[in-house]
């Protein structure tokens, strides 16, 4: 797959409509910057009689939590909206309101939160042999949540595990394609550090984008 052909059409995309983009990203921003800032105080360190101590708040660290439940939420309702984009199934209007979109199905909705729960505990346990299994296995369930909405979308609903599995031989012979395609964001995240977040206004959505249209490229639909 033609790594350098999947980013100068997500890039053509982004520029043409950034505002809708950037509309569509907000609840995610500012879900990430409450998580953020959860995580941050969920623990401070004091010294006590000469020693350094570690307090946590245990209210705190349940919020990173839930807000964390809620980004991710989020982010994979913005890129079920990048692929009715790239499927010209949807218009480039009301970018906030569609952030919301993955409210309109109960299926999907937790569907999607049920292959996210279910990945991380296979990555997880994966990752208790080794590091290298586990991400492995995170680029073999990455398109999961993709085809589990597809299928709901289309009238043909299949369950969580099966999702996985059909992901898992999705990605088969794909996944150091795939691992080198996130490779090659690193200098743009590079510029999120610099520029201490900003960036991501241009960098999340061009990085979706190019998510999206890679799986769609998986399905030869591109």
């Amino acid at each position: 797959m033609d790594r350098s052909q999947l980013k100068m059409e997500a890039n053509q995309m982004l520029s043409q409509h950034f505002g809708f983009f950037f509309t569509l990203f907000i609840p995610y921003f500012i879900m990430e910057i409450l998580t953020s800032m959860s995580n941050q105080n969920a623990e401070y360190f004091s010294v006590v009689d000469g020693v350094l101590q570690t307090t946590y708040n245990g209210n705190l660290f349940l919020s990173t939590g839930l807000f964390g439940l809620v980004t991710v939420i989020f982010a994979y309702s913005t890129q079920f909206n990048l692929l009715d984009a790239w499927r010209n199934r949807s218009d480039f209007e009301n970018g906030f309101s569609k952030s919301f979109n993955i409210l309109s199905s109960q299926r999907v909705f937790w569907g999607t939160i049920g292959v996210f729960i279910m990945s991380v505990i296979f990555i997880t346990l994966w990752s208790c042999l080794l590091f290298f299994p586990g991400f492995i296995k995170g680029c073999s369930y990455s398109q999961a949540v993709y085809i589990y909405r597809d299928a709901a979308k289309n009238g043909n609903p299949i369950g969580v595990l099966e999702a996985i599995t059909k992901s898992r031989q999705l990605m088969d012979g794909h996944k150091f394609e795939y691992f080198i395609l996130i490779l090659s964001f690193i200098g743009w995240w590079l510029v999120v550090m610099v520029t201490f977040g900003i960036a991501a206004i241009y960098v999340t959505p061009y990085t979706s984008l190019t998510m999206t249209r890679y799986y769609l490229n998986l399905n030869n639909e591109a």
